[in-house]
């Protein structure tokens, strides 16, 4: 687990240290660099040490005789027996899952990508071809972003604070992206809020002949659930085994493995799968808040259920006290993010993984992504809702919308989203489910000039992944779509950004390939029964967890914004969305804005999340935007 970044192109070789810098966080114990001047291609890489400690797994690392230069983010789990494939062809470091990749890229070109089993960003230079590949995992794991500069020169990195150490890198908004942040609270697809810089997408990658000379290509497409028709011949006896294969595969490591452990199903389910297969944490990690505004926004308190599930499986528990002035470290938070993602749970992987990093663990397992393959997610017993009434899912929402007056205000904004669902076509309802929004009325928070109108023209890899989702069941859709923006814009992307931040390996081995794949073609009682979101795999764990672990109603992962942004911390919405510096950019209309926060402030409406976000983005302004132009004009 590491920090890549690289450029090909006429840059300065010193602009590579800048980078290692940039990105020190990500690998605190060790970096290098290594450039060809001639070919104008340089490499830079910092180390997080997981997997052969020595020097010679050290990055970049030359390969094949000295063909082929590699720097590499992630970790290959099968990478053993590819070891075994290639040993007698190649020389290999047996203990180095980076020394495999170039022997397969030298031995099968970009069909290697197919055999690996992992997450992974990695920048392949041909000494001889001199072209540079660069490839992104399947579903996004590892980040991996890009731009090409003004001069014409192609840049990579792991993170965009590490691409904007080269120059002329173009700063200009990407108004399309901002819509999205509104939107969604997060950007799908490839779009950030620079015009220029760009995500590669999952299972996509790039090859460079030259810097001008750019060929993209999607190598891996998630199945479309259903798609190949329904295999009743699955059970949870299937699933309960292979859990517990990808389990153990991804528990490899030299160093001291933890876990994340809230007391939901996701989260258990893969401590129990440790416990049994003897590989157990060596301490997993839960948050653990204070006061009653969290019950009311509709989050419960994880840590009553984590200490059930630590006593009952024999684990050790550190309860992570929450920050009750972490509303002030959102400044700290968009720079760890860099991009103005409107969610408050980064911040508690962060103090989980900087509790971890201080008791020596460097790898913590998540259960995220369980939600996403399996159906846990609201939206997704929404989804079979529609399927189960048809006609009537229109007086249904009515309804909820109704009901809505008489609720708290948590209640009262899932069951409008409901309703809003609802009242709508089926490709009405997919979208809807995503957004926190509606596109038209984010737009009335921007300016005229900052404002895009949806139309067919304005498009991202939600509104893709919908239209090509085809005539499957309306929760196969969805979860489609969910491979395609809400888990790797979203939770991928937090989990990475505030993990990495303090030099800590997150893996998640729910969304393992071999997972993914089982799930794909479940029939939709084996996903949703009842009122039983992830039904298999409840099924699959119910003899080894707690029935109330099984049956705990889903709670997110989140924070009393609504008591922060209205109460406790009112005058940091003023000091930030109102400051006289938001009201010179022009980029909010700030009278809409009053308008949005006098009617939260007074209960009327529920307009926490997007105060979050038009805040989120100002703070981003002012770290990704004005310092740089402070900064040019002082040089």
């Amino acid at each position: 687990m590491c920090g890549i970044a690289g450029y090909f192109g006429d840059l300065n070789p010193r602009v590579l240290n800048a980078m290692t810098t940039a990105m020190a966080h990500r690998g605190p114990d060790g970096d290098g660099t290594w450039h060809d001047k001639d070919a104008k291609i340089g490499l830079a890489h910092r180390r997080l040490s997981i997997l052969d400690l020595s020097t010679a797994a050290s990055q970049p690392m030359a390969c094949v005789h000295g063909r082929y230069i590699i720097v590499f983010n992630g970790e290959i789990y099968n990478f053993k027996q590819l070891y075994e494939e290639l040993k007698d062809e190649y020389k290999l470091n047996p203990q180095s899952d980076t020394s495999i990749l170039c022997p397969l890229y030298d031995k099968y070109g970009t069909e290697m990508l197919h055999k690996l089993n992992g997450m992974f960003a990695f920048a392949i230079w041909d000494k001889e071809e001199r072209t540079l590949f660069i490839a992104r995992d399947n579903l996004g794991i590892k980040p991996l972003y890009y731009t090409i500069t003004e001069e014409g020169a192609f840049v990579f990195a792991s993170e965009i604070k590490t691409l904007l150490c080269a120059p002329k890198v173009s700063r200009e908004l990407c108004h399309e992206a901002l819509a999205d942040y509104l939107t969604y609270l997060w950007s799908p697809g490839e779009r950030t809020p620079f015009s220029s810089v760009k995500k590669l997408n999952p299972g996509h990658s790039i090859l460079l002949k030259n810097p001008s000379n750019i060929t993209i290509s999607r190598w891996y497409t998630p199945p479309l659930p259903g798609a190949n028709g329904v295999d009743n011949s699955k059970d949870s006896k299937d699933l309960k085994p292979l859990l517990d294969k990808v389990v153990k595969e991804q528990c490899i490591s030299d160093v001291a493995v933890g876990a994340f452990l809230s007391g939901g199903v996701d989260s258990s389910a893969i401590v129990a799968s440790m416990v049994a297969q003897k590989v157990p944490p060596a301490q997993t990690y839960c948050m653990k808040f204070h006061g009653s505004s969290m019950k009311e926004e509709g989050f419960s308190d994880d840590i009553t259920f984590a200490r059930d599930i630590a006593k009952h499986l024999g684990v050790k528990l550190t309860e992570v006290e929450s920050d009750p002035n972490c509303m002030e470290r959102l400044p700290d938070l968009v720079n760890t993010l860099e991009e103005p993602l409107a969610d408050p749970a980064p911040l508690y992987v962060q103090d989980i993984c900087a509790t971890a990093k201080a008791d020596g663990i460097k790898v913590l397992m998540s259960g995220t992504g369980g939600d996403d393959i399996f159906a846990g997610y609201r939206r997704h017993q929404a989804a079979m809702l529609r399927m189960k009434f048809g006609p009537l899912a229109q007086p249904i929402g009515w309804l909820a919308n109704n009901l809505s007056s008489l609720t708290p205000s948590s209640t009262k904004r899932r069951l409008q989203k409901l309703s809003y669902m609802l009242q709508g076509n089926e490709n009405d309802f997919l979208h809807r489910a995503f957004e926190f929004l509606p596109h038209q009325s984010a737009q009335c928070f921007l300016n005229k000039d900052a404002s895009v109108k949806e139309s067919s023209k304005y498009q991202n890899a939600l509104k893709m992944a919908l239209r090509s989702s085809g005539r499957q069941s309306t929760l196969n859709r969805l979860l489609f779509m969910e491979l395609h923006g809400f888990l790797p814009d979203h939770n991928l992307t937090y989990t990475d950004k505030a993990a990495m931040n303090e030099g800590v390996e997150v893996r998640v081995p729910l969304i393992d390939i071999q997972l993914l794949d089982f799930a794909q073609n479940l029939p939709l009682n084996q996903k949703i029964k009842g009122r039983d979101t992830k039904y298999i795999l409840k099924q699959a764990i119910q003899d080894r967890l707690p029935e109330g672990i099984l049956n705990r109603p889903k709670a997110g992962f989140g924070a009393p914004i609504r008591q922060w942004l209205c109460h406790d911390k009112a005058d940091m919405v003023e000091d930030i969305i109102f400051s006289q510096t938001s009201q010179q950019r022009g980029l909010f209309s700030h009278t809409e804005i009053r308008k949005l926060y006098n009617k939260t402030k007074a209960g009327t409406v529920d307009g926490a999340y997007t105060l979050l976000s038009l805040m989120m983005i100002e703070l981003w302004c002012q770290q990704f935007v004005d310092m740089n132009n402070s900064a040019q004009k002082a040089a």
